[in-house]
């Protein structure tokens, strides 16, 4: 493993010093430039202060999409893509901030108005609020506790003396 490491450390060095870039191999699953030009703007930018990025937005996404393509392992992601940490990490933490329910909506609002269908009306306040409680897990879970004492004969058929 190690001398394999350091091969493809040479191989590195020895594109850039004839300065020609790294032959990347492009997977099936991999960003075309026109589908990137429409993720961009609804991808988190980096933050201005702190270390700058070493990975691109795009490299992440095709580490993502790599990975739901092949049904692989997390830590099975190809050495040309970022590190399965680092890929891990911007899922999760997109996955916490929406940004995928974001990305879905905008995409499927494209489509919808490219086919000519209308724009869906926004829900009202209140609507979205109540949707956006009751798809919290903790509401999840009560409603199922409850669910199961109700359909649960056993329990109340026990006397207690």
């Amino acid at each position: 493993m190690f001398a394999a490491n350091i091969c493809l450390y040479l191989w590195d060095q020895v594109w850039k010093k004839i300065g020609m870039e790294n032959p990347v191999p492009v997977y099936p699953s991999d960003l075309t430039d026109e589908e990137w030009s429409v993720l961009d703007p609804l991808i988190p930018k980096a933050r201005k202060t702190g270390r700058p990025e070493k990975y691109s937005k795009r490299a992440i996404l095709n580490g993502i999409f790599y990975l739901v393509r092949s049904g692989c392992a997390w830590r099975m992601l190809p050495r040309d893509l970022p590190p399965w940490k680092l890929v891990w990490h911007y899922f999760a933490h997109w996955k916490k901030h929406d940004v995928w329910a974001r990305l879905n909506d905008a995409l499927r609002e494209a489509v919808r108005l490219k086919v000519g269908k209308k724009k869906p009306p926004r829900l009202r306040f209140l609507t979205r609020k109540a949707c956006a409680q009751l798809s919290k897990e903790e509401f999840a879970a009560t409603m199922l506790a409850r669910r199961w004492r109700a359909e649960s004969g056993i329990f109340w058929s026990i006397p207690w003396d």
